[in-house]
This record gives structure tokens, sequence and C-alpha cells, in this order.
């Protein structure tokens, strides 16, 4: 790591020549136009008159993000003015650019509607769209989603454009698994599982926006296909502002979801804090039937097993901090979040056993209940300073995390024969606590320079502790007594430094952008032994390099019609949890189990698109992952055993579309199509699997502007056959709609919402576990909803400077606890 002091010696060697340039420049005046709800106002004429005179010396317009500026002016005394049709003309105090003032940055700047009747037409016109296309990402303005009311995350998350969210809870996009999902820009450090269970308990009313990359920049990190980020709201006004939401959603089981965002703001300080609770509860149906053969092909047994999974839990999240603006160049900022998950779930089986003459000689019966606690905690300290007017700015965020888990569960199993007597009966009794200690440290830099040109370079570091003690108990009599041969003490450190270093530049037509991002991996895990296993351990130590790169071209002089081609290269390590050899009972036939010797596997990904007016979209992609990390099955005898295995390879080529037009006036309509040939290649318990598929998915959503205040919205979905290793997915599909009326002077809504109308989303997999066994597994769920929701703005609404939202410093790890 010695390059890494010499390469923040050349940073800073940069940042101070660069800041000694932008004393010789001349004058310049930057500004933003916004109307009094905060929104940024496109179209405004700008006029920089002389102060003396009111003699004009430059003209100009607002872009469509409300910024203008006006450059190489002499020293003087200068006054602004703006108009806009429907809107108050403002005009400025008097402005001065002499050696102390040559860069000067402007507050936001309010302008007033002319009366009543243009200010409600503003505020119609100005509404966000549900789906935004931009360069490198798609963003999903929430509030615009109305079959969302009453629901969570995972929902919002389930019907934004690309986004595949499977039964079980695991997230695709664009055809890319393993995504890094952030909060904030910052990780959420856990399981697939855990992450599903967590977004559950996130009621959408604490959501901004969602974006969508799929090809991220250097400065996030390395790990994931993707990178999907929530965005939480802040309220940005002077004064003491917030808003409130209330949702409720009912299938078999009812669900509840409510928010409350506020926020305080003066000269100096601004407090914040937003505050959630999820009660989530639903089943899980699963029906089974595992075909075995023996060695020259023959029917040996069948099982047939029945599973009904039931659960429940309230979910309390919490994120407040503080913002103190040293200096208007400098922000220091606090940040605290917490959360509390006590969950509870129980599951009945019954399987039948049958022999190679399809008769049965056995009958299986058992269940499990468990209930757990999950705790979060964790602080963030983060620093902003502007080095310039131009743009440039450092920043800096520490982090520390704590997650801890505590539960236990009882299973019981019983076997009988055809008689009714029992032939064996377990009682198995579980402790699971896990401890995870993460810190996290990172900087940021941003060097704006001329011509159009950006640089941004910035170094992470980060260390995590886990610790896994996995008891299991065997019943005897009245007792239990510890089953050491089962038990598990798993312990494992990471620590991962990274830096990168990325540069842009534009040109009327051109614009290119290019970075690498180096990361180094010390890993070290070790299970202290007992009285029956002896100590093991393990380490690793790898250093990779992992370059982006994006070139885009505008065909006319309008940016109407604009070519781009991007390459990136990401890693996907194994989850914490997925290390840890620990074998988990599920039921009679069934467990699953870690892997320590998981190795990380890598994506290479290349995309060619067209985009039209930013409504139009087209893309071929290919995306290339080695040493895929895959859930394979294991059979041992009649058990079924499911670990994750460095499968193979895995090749795709991608088509993707996306459409957001008017159809009509007041109807909108956001269509995503995804069309891939996947090749599937690789060893499952010594069997060459080579499998090659067709697959689609279709996204269509329609909104309404039926009048002033009520609008609505019908959306579904259509996804066709899945691979995914020894498993394939059958076709499924779903509707969903929605209808909102604005209240109480536009400052509240209601909501109604019904989703998966039809209860079509049912998912069939069919299983080669090996050539001794194939298995096949239908399973549906709590997805047929209704819901509604109240949401409620307060407070003044006024103009003001957006604050800076740090972006934290745990990013990577986040996402694999």
């Amino acid at each position: 790591m010695k390059i890494l002091p010499l390469f923040f010696a050349i940073i800073l060697l940069f940042v101070l020549h660069n800041t000694g340039q932008a004393q010789n420049l001349s004058g310049k005046i930057t500004g933003i136009v916004t109307d009094v709800q905060n929104r940024p106002l496109p179209g405004a004429t700008i006029l920089l008159l002389r102060a003396g005179d009111s003699a004009t010396v430059k003209a100009g317009a607002s872009g469509e993000d409300g910024k203008f500026i006006f450059k190489k002016l002499p020293a003087g005394r200068y006054i602004i003015r703006i108009t806009g049709a429907g809107f108050k003309k403002f005009t400025s105090s008097m402005l001065t650019i002499d050696a102390q003032h040559a860069d000067l940055v402007l507050p936001a700047i309010a302008i007033e509607q002319a009366n009543q009747k243009v200010l409600k037409e503003v505020i119609v016109t100005a509404k966000k769209p549900m789906v935004e296309h931009k360069v490198d990402r798609t963003i999903v303005n929430v509030d615009a989603m109305i079959s969302a009311a009453g629901s969570n995350a995972l929902e919002v998350l389930s019907k934004s454009p690309g986004v595949f969210v499977d039964i079980d809870g695991n997230i695709n996009l664009n055809g890319k698994g393993g995504v890094l999902v952030l909060i904030d820009d910052k990780p959420t450090y856990l399981s697939a599982q855990d992450l599903a269970a967590y977004l559950r308990s996130l009621p959408a009313g604490m959501l901004e926006k969602i974006e969508l990359m799929s090809n991220p920049p250097a400065r996030y990190d390395a790990s994931g296909g993707a990178v999907i980020n929530l965005q939480l709201k802040k309220n940005k006004a002077p004064g003491f502002n917030g808003n409130v939401s209330i949702g409720y959603n009912q299938g078999v089981y009812g669900r509840s979801n409510d928010a409350l965002n506020i926020n305080y703001r003066n000269k100096k300080i601004n407090v914040f804090g937003n505050f959630g609770y999820g009660r989530d509860a639903g089943y899980n149906k699963e029906i089974n039937r595992r075909n075995y053969y023996n060695t020259i092909g023959d029917d040996s047994a069948v099982t047939l097993l029945d599973r009904k999974y039931v659960y429940s839990s309230d979910g309390y999240n919490l994120r407040t901090g503080l913002d103190y603006y040293v200096s208007a160049k400098t922000t220091l900022g606090v940040l605290l979040t917490g959360g509390i998950r006590p969950r509870r779930d129980q599951l009945h089986y019954s399987s039948d056993q049958l022999n190679a003459q399809q008769k049965i000689d056995s009958t299986a019966m058992g269940g499990t209940t468990g209930g757990y606690q999950w705790y979060s905690g964790g602080v963030n300290f983060n620093l902003l300073h502007r080095i310039n007017a131009n743009g440039a700015m450092i920043t800096a965020d520490l982090d520390y995390v704590n997650l801890h888990a505590n539960g236990s569960q009882l299973l019981n199993t019983a076997v009988y024969q055809l008689d009714g007597s029992i032939n064996s009966a377990n009682e198995i009794l579980y402790r699971l606590p896990a401890d995870i200690n993460i810190w996290s440290a990172k900087t940021d830099l941003s060097l704006p320079l001329k011509g159009r040109t950006n640089v941004e370079a910035g170094y992470k570091s980060s260390y995590v502790v886990t610790d896994y003690n996995n008891n299991w108990y065997n019943g005897v009599g009245n007792d239990f007594i510890p089953d050491y041969g089962r038990s598990d003490h798993f312990i494992y450190g990471e620590n991962i430094n990274a830096a990168y270093i990325s540069t842009s530049k534009e040109w009327n037509r051109w614009a290119i952008k290019g970075g690498v991002r180096m990361e180094n991996t010390r890993m070290q895990g070790k299970q202290p032994g007992n009285v029956v296993i002896a100590d093991s351990s393990f380490k690793r130590n790898y250093t990779d390099f992992f370059p982006s790169f994006y070139l885009s071209w505008k065909a006319d002089s309008a940016g109407h019609h604009t070519f781009s081609i991007t390459y990136s290269n990401r890693i996907r390590r194994p989850g914490y949890q997925q290390l840890n050899p620990f074998l988990f009972y599920n039921d009679r036939y069934s467990y699953n189990a870690g892997n320590p010797w998981l190795k990380p596997h890598y994506l290479h990904g290349i995309e060619l698109k067209y985009d039209y007016k930013s409504f139009f979209m087209v893309e071929v992609a290919y995306l290339r992952i080695n040493n895929l990390i895959q859930n394979l099955i294991q059979p041992s005898g009649d058990i079924y055993i499911s670990r994750p295995q460095n499968f193979g390879n895995n090749y795709s080529f991608n088509f993707i579309s996306n459409l957001s037009t008017d159809i009509v006036k007041g109807w909108h309509v956001n269509a995503f199509l995804l069309v891939f040939h996947l090749v599937n290649k690789g060893i499952a318990n010594g069997q060459v699997i080579s499998n090659a598929t067709n697959t689609a998915e279709l996204e269509l959503g329609n909104q309404f502007h039926l009048s002033k205040s009520w609008s609505a919205e019908i959306n579904g979905s259509y996804g066709s056959r899945h691979l995914q290793g020894q498993t394939r997915t059958d076709p499924f599909w779903q509707l969903n709609a929605g209808v909102q009326k604005m209240i109480l002077k536009d400052k509240g809504s209601l909501k109604l919402s019904a989703n998966d109308i039809f209860h079509t989303i049912i998912r069939r997999d069919n299983i080669t576990a090996s050539q001794q066994m194939v298995a096949w597994r239908r399973t549906q769920t709590d997805t047929q909803r209704i819901g509604i929701a109240f949401s409620y703005r307060f407070g003044k609404d006024t103009n003001t400077r957006k604050r800076n939202h740090n972006t934290g410093g745990a990013a990577d790890e986040q996402g694999r606890l």
C-alpha cells in the first residue's frame, strides 16, 4: 500500500496548484432560480446589469436545473434582474466583483408567482414524473407512484423499471444479480435475506427517490453487479418543516407502514430526523416433489413435501442528524442511525416418502417455532469543504456500525410407519447469536478544471469483524444436550483498502469519462474448536483493479440523439454469512449451509446505448461473470442441502429498451423491456451443466391525470422463463392499480392501491440437482393486497440553499452481512 501516500501527495499538489490558478481567473457569478416551493425554475430570463446606469452587461436563461452562470466579468458593481412568464420580477441587491470577491456563489433565488391562478398551474406542471432517465442512472420518484400506497421499500423496488425481485427477496437490475443496495449512499451491511426483511420494514413514505445504476462510476465501491441507491426524504427549507405518512394494506395478513420526516434549519444549523414503523406479516406456501434415481436411471424413491411458513415482525427505524455550517465553504455533520426488528415465525410441514413402486413407505411431520431480535446502531461524522467557487470540494466520512442479532429456534420432527407407529422423533434447539462491527473511513475530492474538465479521486478503508456463535442442542427427555459436532463458532475479519481516480471531459457534442478503482482485500476466518471439532482457520490477501469507461456523442446540435458506450469491471465478494459453514435445519429433508472456501466472482460488462430526448432509449449489452457464486443443491441420501459454490461462468447478451412519453394529454406511459440470451456453464456435484435460455421481462406503467386533484395508475409486469444454476423458473405476470386524491390545499393526499390483483405471482421451479435427483417446487406468498395511505406536508415552504447530504463511508460492506 506504499503507493497510497504518493497517490495523495500528487492529489494535494494538484489541489494547491489549481487553487493558486483560481486567484488569476476573471470574475464569475453563479446561482440558481427556484419557485417558492424550492423547485428549480428553468427558462427564466436572467439579465446582468451595471449598477451605475442599469446598462445590460450580459443576458442568459436558467437551465433545466434552474442554474445560471456569468463568466469573465471585469471588476465592478452589478445587479441581477430575473423575469419569467407568470412570475413577479426579481431585482437583486448590489453585487461587487473585486480581487477579494472574484467568484460569487449566490444563495438560491426564489421568485413569486404573479397571482394565485398561475401558482396552481405551475405546481401541476412542475410535478415530478414517476421515472426520469439520466445519463448514468434512472431515477424513480416514489411519491409519484400511486400503487405504492401503504407499501414498503421492497414493494416499491419491485415496481421500478428494470428491477426484478424474486419471491425470496433477491434483487436484480437489468439482468444483473448481486445488486449493492445503498441507503442515502450508505451500505446496509445485510445478507440478501436480512436486506429483504429490512426493506419490508422500511415504509415507502420515508423514500424520496430511487437511483438505479447499471454501470456505476469508479467512486462507488466495486462490489455488486449494479448499484441501487434509496434516497430518504429530507426537508431543506428554513424553519420547522416535515411530512407524515400513514399506510395500511391487507392481504391474508395485515401490514402497516408509517413514517415521520422532520427538519429544523436556521442560519448555522440544520437538524433533521426520519422515524419509521413497519409491521410486516405474511406466509409462504410450498409444494415440493423430489425424484431420486439409481445409477442406471430407474426410479428409486420420491419425496412429496408440503410446507407452510408464517411470520410477523415489527420494524422501528430512526435516522437523525445535525449539520453545522462553520462558514459558507465548510459544513460539519453528524448522523445517528438505529433500528429494532423483533420477529416471530412458524413452519409446519408434512411429507410422504414413496418407494420405487410409488407406494408410501413412511410419513414425516414436524415444525419449527422461532423468536428473534435484531438491533442496529451507527454513527457517522462528515465534513464538506468547498475549495473554490468553481465547484472544487473535498468530503470526508468516519463511520461505525454495530449489528446484533439474537434468536432461538425450536424444531420438532417425527417419522411414522404405515401402521401409525413412530419410527423416529427428534427435537432440536438452535441458539443463534451474531455480532457484527464495522469501521469505515473515506475521503473524496472533486476538482473541476478549465474547459469543462473534472477530476475525481478518493480513498476508503474499512474493517469488518463478524462473530457467529451458533449452537445446536438435541432434545433428550426434558433436557437439551449440546451437539458439539454440529455447533459452530465462526469469526471472520476483513480489511479492504481502496483508492480511485477518474477524469471527465465535455465538448459540445462529445463527452468522455474514465476511471480506475484499486481495492486490496485482506481476510481471515477462524473456527475455535470444541471437545469434538478441532480449531481451523484460513487467510487470503488479493488486490484487484476495476476500470470503468464512458463515451457519448450527440448526433445533432440540439442533443436530441445521443449515442454512448460504457464498460465496467466489478466484483461480488461472498456475503459474510455465506462463508459460515454452519448446517442450518429447515425440515426433515432440507438443510442450508455456508462455505468458507468461497471465492469472489467478477463481472465484465459493455453496453451500447441510443437515447432520444431522454424519453426513448435502446441498449445492447454483453455481460460475463467468471467464478459465479451460486447456491447449489447437494443431495445426501434423501436430504437436500443448499450450499453456495463457485459454480462456473455466465454469459448473457442483453437488449434493453425504455419508453417514457405522453400518449395523449393526461395519459403518460413508462415501458421497460429486457430480453437476454443467457448461457450458464459450470460444474455441480461433479456433473457438467451447460444450459442456455432466452428470457424476457416486460414492465408497463400507465399514469392518468384525471383532474387537478385526481390521478390514477395501472401497471403490470411479465417475466418469462428464467435460468439460474441448476434451477429453471417458469413464467409469471402481475397487475397493480392505484388512485390518488389531493386534499388539504394540495398539502395532503389519499391513495388507494391494489397489488397483484389476480394473485398471479406464483413461482414454479424445476431443479436438476444431479443425475440421481431432480425436483419440482411451487411457491406462493401473500402478494395479493389492497392498501390505503395518507400523507401530509406541514411547515412553511420557502427558498433555501440545498443542504449537502454526506454519502458515508461504509458502502461495500452493507450488502454482505
